[in-house]
């Protein structure tokens, strides 16, 4: 589709829109496939636009979900599950839709599993809706498979929604908490949660969650009230005729047995006939099974057996199409989903070992402190935005500690030393350049501030009575030399020249540029 001077220009831009779309994604759908033919057309010339493309694949992958289009879903989100180290919003938009599918596909202790992360992943990044989706869709699993515990994830979800004003998420969990209310024998609380919802689809103008909120209260009113359940039913299919919403057999199957119920089977026969020609229409094949089972005892109750033969036989044969279609799907679904799954893995795999590799490439092994590598890079950086003063800092008679005590007590009166001067030098960088010399660098500082900081150290260090545990006690001796420019190896060799002024001089001193304090 050729871009118009009307549609976005820059990644930014576009990543705003698409950020649009998805918060509206329930809003509208018929639009949607435009606009995502048209980032598409824009990324085809824009090679270098990673997170818009994570995007189009996000916002892809849903609409494929919402059509029933299990593996294509997956195909979308499985580049945007296996990047490594991926923590944007985008990424948490996609982890709850691989959530989602997962439990419609029975994988329900590998998506539970996931759960916990996507949660802490919404919370780190502020993403509320995100977060009380996900709440909503474990809820929803529940009620979907008959079990009691979806209601405190749906009670969370509305918590959510509510303070991330989604009106819409609000209104699908009251109509979803009636369900779980409707399960658990509470009929009145169904009531109270289906009126909240028909309350909010009015006042914001959602015809599907007033649809669907008047077919749950008249299937409610079918024992108690009959009259009223027909009206509201009758009402709910009109609604649904006038917004071409999707057939609803939400409100059909309720109406259907009332009219049988009393004793009007022509009437319930053509509401089900009606409605199995605009369910398969709508290609709905579940929903149309389910209606050739109700015509099937609908047919055997009028004494007319050959009908309802005719009908159990269609039930029947849709219900082994069905589940081999399902079968099929799920098998294919399940085997993207765990090739995902290993990809994440390995490329998180991969970056923990890239991270490590990095880690041991600027840090010394003994000690943990930067080492020469990294204190000449990150160091000299830190220098050219600060400018300030630079120690080498040298245990006196080391030698002799190795000597007296071994090289492993040696090892040890490293490491102490080093955790002495990190935890002292808190605002220093502390680097070990190699053997018992270590470096301090002080960004800001002036040589006279820095030789103060290390005079305490020094002093601290006389005193103590050992470094730590039965080490040997030790002093140091420092040279101290200005960094004005950012030259960190020309600071470092007039530190070096004046560390030796103060080991020849007699050792266990800080010296800064011909100044010695002991």
């Amino acid at each position: 589709m050729p871009i118009t001077p009307q549609m976005p220009g820059t990644a930014g831009a576009w990543l705003a829109r698409l950020d649009d779309l998805w918060r509206h994604r329930e809003h509208d759908r018929s639009n949607h496939p435009a606009v995502l033919g048209q980032v598409r057309a824009w990324l085809a010339g824009q090679p270098d636009a990673p997170l818009v493309m994570v995007a189009e694949r996000v916002l892809s992958a849903y609409a494929s979900w919402r059509s029933g289009l299990m593996v294509e879903t997956l195909e979308s989100l499985q580049p945007v599950l296996a990047r490594p180290g991926a923590h944007d919003v985008w990424a948490c938009r996609a982890m709850n839709i691989r959530i989602a599918l997962g439990f419609e596909v029975g994988e329900m202790a590998q998506s539970m599993s996931l759960v916990e992360g996507q949660l802490a992943l919404c919370r780190a990044l502020g993403e509320t809706e995100i977060e009380a989706c996900t709440l909503h869709d474990i809820g929803v699993m529940h009620n979907d498979r008959g079990t009691q515990q979806g209601r405190p994830y749906l009670q969370q979800a509305l918590e959510s929604f509510r303070a991330a004003q989604n009106v819409g998420g609000q209104a699908f969990t009251h109509l979803n908490l009636a369900v779980a209310a409707t399960q658990s024998g509470r009929p009145e609380d169904a009531r109270e949660q289906l009126e909240r919802a028909m309350q909010l689809a009015q006042r914001h103008g959602l015809p599907y969650v007033h649809s669907m909120a008047l077919a749950q209260q008249g299937a409610l009113d079918t024992a108690t009230a009959p009259a009223r359940a027909e009206a509201r039913l009758r009402e709910a299919l009109r609604r649904q005729v006038q917004y071409g919403d999707r057939p609803m057999w939400e409100a059909v199957e309720p109406l259907a047995r009332l009219l049988a119920a009393q004793g009007r089977l022509t009437d319930s026969l053509d509401l089900l006939h009606t409605f199995v020609a605009d369910a398969q229409a709508a290609q709905l094949r579940g929903m149309v099974m389910q209606a050739h089972a109700l015509l099937a005892d609908l047919y055997e109750a009028q004494g007319t057996p050959a009908e309802a033969l005719r009908h159990l036989r269609a039930h029947v044969q849709l219900l082994r199409t069905l589940r081999q279609d399902e079968h099929e799907q799920r098998v294919s679904a399940l085997e993207v989903m765990h090739r995902t799954e290993l990809m994440r893995a390995q490329a998180e795999a991969g970056q923990r070992r890239a991270e490590e590799l990095g880690r041991l490439s600027h840090t010394d092994d003994l000690t943990g402190l930067p080492n020469r590598r990294h204190l000449l890079d990150t160091g000299a950086a830190l220098l050219r935005e600060r400018p300030g003063a630079v120690a080498i800092i040298d245990i006196d008679h080391f030698k002799a500690v190795n000597d007296r005590h071994g090289h492993e007590t040696g090892d040890r009166v490293l490491h102490a030393f080093a955790t002495r001067l990190r935890q002292e030098l808190p605002l220093a960088f502390v680097a070990r350049s190699g053997g018992e010399e270590f470096v301090a660098l002080f960004p800001g500082l002036s040589p006279h501030d820095a030789c103060t900081l290390l005079d305490d150290v020094l002093d601290d260090v006389r005193t103590a009575t050992t470094l730590a545990d039965d080490l040997p006690r030790v002093t140091f001796t420092a040279g101290v030399a200005c960094c004005p420019d950012g030259d960190l190896k020309a600071a470092l060799r007039r530190a070096d020249l004046l560390l030796y002024q103060g080991k020849t001089g007699g050792r266990d001193c800080v010296i800064s540029d011909g100044e010695r304090t002991a």
